[in-house]
C-alpha cells in the first residue's frame, strides 16, 4: 500500500535503497546529494526511468518561499540578464552523527552542503563549465570543512559559493543568495540563532531575513509568504505524483549537474588548478 519511499539515509545507500524502491514501483523523494558518484548517481536517473516513477531530490532552496520568489524575479527578466550569483552557507560543525565529517561517506563539504549554492546557482546561470577552489582543512579525517569555490559558466556568468561546517558553536547558522543583473540585485540574507540544544539551526526571527531588491528606482524590502518549505517540497513530489505531472524543479538532471560541479570543486582542492564540469 506504500505509494511513496522518501529516503533521507546517508549518501552511501542512496542507490541500493532508491534502486530497491523503485523496482518495487515506488515513488522516490531522495535527499540531497543524488550520490557520491556520477556513476551512482546516473543508476539512480535510469532505474527511475526504467520504472516509470518520480524521482524527486531534495533540494530544498527550489521550495524555499524566498529563494523560489527570487528565482522568479531572476527568471521574469525583470532585472535584466543575471551575470553573477554570489553564495554562503555557513554552519557550526555537525554535532547530531560522524559521517558527514568523513569525506569517504559525505563527500567533504562541497558534495554534501554546498551542491545546494551549486544547484541554486545552476537554476540562474545556466550551464557551469570549471570550478576553481580552494579550502582549509579540518577534523579528524583531514576533510576539508571550509571551501570558497568560484563557477564558471557557459554564457559568462559565474558564480562564487562560500560554505564551512567549521563555525563556532555560538554562530548562528547563515546563508546568502545574491544575483547581480545588468538592471539590478536581488538578495536574500538568512540567519538563524545558535542552537542551544544540538543541531546547527536555533529560532529564525522572519522579519530580519527578508528579500531585498535594489534597482534603479531604489531599494525595496519584498514581503514573501513565509511557509516550510519542507513540507512546499513533499507538497510538490505529491502535486507531481498525483497529476502525473513530470517535475521540473528539483529532478536527477538537477541533482546530478549539481553533483558534477561539487566533484569538479573536488577535484580543484587536489590539482589546485580549475577543473572542469
Amino acid at each position: 500500500d506504500v505509494d511513496v519511499v522518501d529516503v533521507c539515509l546517508p549518501t552511501p545507500l542512496h542507490r541500493p535503497a532508491a534502486e530497491a524502491a523503485f523496482a518495487a514501483g515506488k515513488h522516490v523523494l531522495l535527499e540531497k546529494p543524488i550520490a557520491l558518484t556520477i556513476e551512482d548517481g546516473e543508476a539512480i536517473a535510469q532505474a527511475a526511468a526504467a520504472s516509470g516513477r518520480l524521482l524527486l531530490v531534495g533540494f530544498v532552496l527550489r521550495f524555499w518561499p524566498e529563494y523560489r520568489e527570487l528565482l522568479g524575479r531572476v527568471r521574469s527578466g525583470s532585472l535584466g540578464t543575471p551575470r553573477t550569483v554570489t553564495t554562503a552557507r555557513l554552519s557550526p560543525p555537525a554535532d547530531w552523527n560522524q559521517w558527514m565529517i568523513d569525506p569517504v561517506q559525505s563527500g567533504g563539504v562541497a558534495v554534501d552542503l554546498l551542491v545546494h549554492d551549486f544547484d541554486f546557482a545552476n537554476a540562474v546561470l545556466g550551464e557551469p563549465v570549471s570550478v576553481l577552489a580552494r579550502a582549509r582543512r579540518a577534523g579528524p579525517h583531514g576533510a576539508p570543512q571550509a571551501m570558497q569555490a568560484l563557477v564558471s559558466y557557459r554564457d559568462g556568468g559565474t558564480a562564487s559559493c562560500e560554505g564551512s561546517l567549521m563555525m563556532p558553536g555560538s554562530y548562528p547558522f547563515s546563508s546568502l543568495a545574491r544575483v547581480s543583473c545588468d538592471d539590478g540585485v536581488l538578495e536574500y540574507p538568512f540567519s538563524a540563532a545558535p542552537a542551544a540544544d544540538g543541531g546547527n539551526i536555533g529560532g529564525v526571527d522572519q522579519a530580519a531575513n527578508r528579500l531585498r531588491a535594489y534597482g534603479p528606482g531604489g531599494a525595496s524590502a519584498i514581503d514573501v509568504a513565509s511557509g516550510d518549505p519542507w513540507h512546499g517540497q513533499v507538497a510538490y513530489a505529491l502535486d507531481m505524483i498525483e497529476s502525473g505531472t513530470a517535475p521540473s524543479e528539483a529532478t536527477g538532471a538537477h541533482a546530478l549537474l549539481a553533483l558534477r560541479v561539487a566533484l569538479a570543486a573536488n577535484r580543484s582542492l587536489e590539482s589546485g588548478r580549475a577543473e572542469p564540469v
